[in-house]
């Protein structure tokens, strides 16, 4: 499969997921003046639920959703099909079921007893619906490249000019519908890319809008008719969402009768969790300062839960101005890994050096983060023959303050090895812009891959045309065998061949992972704040006071 045509849709989205990991600033309003700040004592008798997040939903709109919250916040609204777990395993969601005995041919059976908030039943003509609006042009959703491994789209996901319905996908029956793939994959890749990014609309309530128009239409903005847990109240995107109760929910009716969402920077998170103002946090989208983690562990009310590493911060080198492997490893072994780990982060990280953390099931164990080693960078860089005149300049994403500490660190650890490094402290959108054109000498950005699926992001990082301009014929043929291998282990053994080859080369070597924290009041039972499937049981929590 050629990724090339997603490539810029691919890293939007690894830098969405991880950007709603940064740590938080501040300038963000302390969301007090909200109904979801004091819906807890307005109402007497309802049980509410607050969630403190860093960053503002953006859209309600599920087929523009980007980032940790509003992919929250609309799955509450349009259930998935499959949701993926903290165990990384898929629940069932809107599907009771998908199958594939060929591993080209999957079949989604729905839920029967899924319904629409006005009692019409969600059917597979609704499912068919929104595969076609995602795949639509005219609509531009940012989830259509994930669906391009369906027969009868293009490599970005969309419909040729003039067709209308997508080749591959076929109803069975009124709960029942055939999807097949280009090319032959694996039932979790499939359920990755298809069934969690899939969050079905209702046909009837939006067939009669032009495609064109349906992200600007009212019901967009606020989605009158649902299929999930919760339903919209009102929202202020930069200050606060506030949902209530569908007590006809299909899996039973939700115990709580509000679930609020209030955008906060992290340190009001960590003090309106000491305050009760809130009562849980999502561990990478509600991000409690690293300085506040013992604080908020010790508090007698607050259960914490260390969340898994996923966001790191990586290094891309530009080859045209880096070419030598050598020089490349000396600027890996000249960095002080573990100094970050434990003086910026506390512990609550791990050292890494390239695509996989240890929470990823592809990682080879038998591969060690590269060791901090001035004396052998010095070596190194002396033998590629590096023009110690020469300056480098870093350019570093901004807004990130345990960023660009890090930053100052590699700085001085380059500086000792030998470099001549200048920091540049840059805006997202100039960054990216400085990515795609290879307009940079290194550039420090953190970026989260998918634990179950990372073959799109690391085919964007390594395939022919990525932002680095690294090339390697090996690195191609693997990344073309894995996207079409359904074998387990054949997939685990390319991509431990993978990792030997980018520890060689050193393409882009990553720096750490941080571990979230998650916190929960403990007048909240059967809630875990956690990254994956934090929602997946929402209908269960209850409050006891």
């Amino acid at each position: 499969m050629d990724f090339g045509p997603m490539r810029k849709s691919a890293l939007a989205a690894a830098l969405a997921a991880a950007l709603t990991m940064m740590p938080a600033c501040g300038g963000h309003d302390n969301g007090t003046g909200n109904p979801a700040a004091t819906a807890r004592t307005a109402d007497g008798g309802k049980k509410t639920v607050n969630i403190g997040v860093t960053y503002s939903p953006g859209v309600v709109n599920p087929l523009t959703a980007v980032g940790m919250v509003s992919t929250q916040v609309t799955s509450l609204m349009f259930l998935p099909l499959v949701e993926l777990d903290s165990d990384l395993t898929y629940k069932p969601m809107l599907a009771d079921s998908i199958e594939t005995s060929d591993n080209k041919t999957f079949t989604v059976k729905l839920n029967p007893r899924a319904k629409w908030t006005d009692g019409a039943p969600v059917t597979a003509d609704d499912v068919i619906f929104t595969l076609e609006l995602i795949a639509n042009p005219k609509v531009g959703s940012r989830y259509a490249y994930m669906f391009a491994i369906l027969e009868g789209l293009d490599d970005e996901g969309r419909l040729p000019e003039g067709r209308t319905s997508i080749a591959g996908v076929k109803k069975a029956d009124s709960y029942t519908l055939t999807l097949t793939t280009k090319a032959p994959t694996t039932l979790n890749i499939f359920k990755d890319t298809i069934g969690r990014n899939l969050k079905t609309l209702p046909r009837f309530a939006l067939e009669n809008i032009p495609p064109e128009d349906l992200n600007e239409s009212e019901f967009m903005r606020k989605p009158t008719v649902t299929n999930g847990p919760f339903k919209l109240v009102s929202l202020d995107l930069d200050h606060f969402v506030q949902l209530e109760a569908n007590k006809d929910y299909f899996k039973g009716a939700p115990k709580l009768d509000e679930l609020n969402f209030k955008v906060l920077p992290g340190t009001a998170v960590s003090a309106q969790l000491q305050n009760g103002e809130i009562d849980m946090n999502i561990p990478s989208a509600g991000v409690i300062p690293i300085d506040d983690y013992e604080k908020i562990k010790g508090l007698r009310t607050i259960a914490t839960v260390s969340g898994p590493p996923l966001a790191a911060p990586f290094m891309y080198i530009n080859e045209k101005v880096v070419p030598d492997a050598k020089t490349r490893q000396a600027i890996s072994y000249a960095m002080n890994r573990e100094l970050i780990v434990g003086k910026l982060l506390k512990g609550a990280g791990e050292a890494v050096d390239g695509f996989f953390t240890s929470y990823s099931p592809y990682r080879d164990e038998s591969l060690r983060p590269v060791a901090y080693d001035p004396k052998k960078a010095k070596r190194l860089l002396k033998e590629s023959g590096w023009d110690s005149g020469k300056t480098l300049t870093m350019s570093v994403l901004s807004g990130d303050s345990t960023l660009e500490q890090a930053a100052n660190l590699i700085a001085e650890n380059l500086t000792a090895a030998g470099f001549n490094v200048q920091i540049r402290m840059t805006d997202l959108s100039a960054l990216l812009e400085k990515l795609f054109r290879k307009d940079y000498d290194l550039a420090v950005l953190t970026v989260a891959l998918t634990p179950v699926n990372p073959l799109p992001d690391i085919a964007y990082f390594l395939q022919d045309g990525n932002p680095t301009g690294y090339r390697n014929e090996e690195i191609e043929k693997l990344l073309s065998r894995l996207a079409a291998e359904t074998d387990e282990s054949k997939i685990k053994e390319d991509y431990a061949r993978l990792q030997q080859i980018v520890a060689e080369d050193v393409p882009m070597p990553s720096i750490y992972a941080t571990k979230a924290l998650g916190a929960v009041n403990d007048r909240v039972t059967g809630a875990t704040p956690k990254d994956f499937g934090m929602f997946i049981n929402v209908n269960e929590w209850d409050v006891r006071y």
